[in-house]
């Protein structure tokens, strides 16, 4: 079962329903190789039109091993990972991009049903980690707690009941990256969340479908549990003066 509920136009244009939507796929990496070298040969690549392998300056080979597979590689412009796939996701042509996390967190097997509902006409789609029957394996009791949190605090601006506001396994509309809110209010490591409240606030039509997350292959997040969530909190506070308010703080 998966949970999707159009709410607004999709913002098709006569020119976009008459050609193939093209989608490209973003793969954040900074040291990954470990993580390419067990994704990139699974990835079924007529899914997509383009996978991007956004670099941090990695040294361990991951940006040899991406072009020797053929995969276009673009180096991040500013520190964060919000930053690199935000600005390269603004530079890009296709219609649709879809974040993947190479670090093992994200499973190949989702991609089909992901892509499925992009092309059904759908603005923003989430691989739910907490719908249905999926499962976090990566989640401990901390970072659980404040996904269900953050999650719940997004359902009242939104139109469906938000499972999963957090996850960087999401495919959108690349035309919400060039809206002037997003940039407004993203202060910090916030963008998963903050594109959820941007379809929520234009009214844009969601989905979601059920996925687990694998434990990632090598190393432990580096993020900050308290920072970034007191990021994320300031986010949803300040979409809330907007939407309800009429506030732009």
């Amino acid at each position: 079962m998966d949970l999707h509920v159009p709410v607004g136009s999709t913002g098709a244009t006569i020119e976009t329903e008459t050609r193939r939507l093209t989608i490209a796929l973003l793969l954040p990496t900074l040291n990954e190789l470990r993580g390419l070298e067990a994704v990139i040969p699974f990835i079924d690549r007529s899914l997509v039109d383009d996978i991007v392998v956004i670099d941090g300056g990695s040294k361990d080979g991951t940006t040899e091993y991406a072009m020797s597979m053929g995969l276009t590689v673009a180096t991040q412009l500013r520190r964060g990972l919000h930053y690199a796939i935000f600005d390269v996701a603004r530079a890009l042509p296709h219609d649709y991009v879809i974040e993947f996390s190479p670090d093992g967190n994200c499973k190949v097997e989702q991609l089909p049903e992901l892509v499925a509902k992009l092309r059904e006409g759908f603005d923003h789609v989430v691989v739910s980690r907490y719908l249905d029957h999926a499962v976090s394996e990566d989640d401990h009791a901390i970072s659980a707690l404040g996904n269900w949190m953050f999650s719940r605090l997004m359902r009242p601006l939104a139109r469906f009941p938000v499972t999963d506001a957090l996850n960087i396994y999401r495919g959108y509309r690349r035309e919400i990256m060039l809206d002037p809110d997003l940039e407004f209010y993203m202060k910090g490591p916030v963008l998963e969340p903050l594109i959820t409240g941007i379809c929520a606030l234009r009214g844009l039509s969601a989905a979601e479908i059920p996925g687990d997350e694998p434990l990632r292959i090598g190393g432990v997040t580096k993020r900050s549990i308290v920072y970034n969530g007191s990021l994320v909190l300031l986010m949803i506070v300040r979409l809330y003066l907007r939407k309800f308010l009429g506030l732009r703080l």
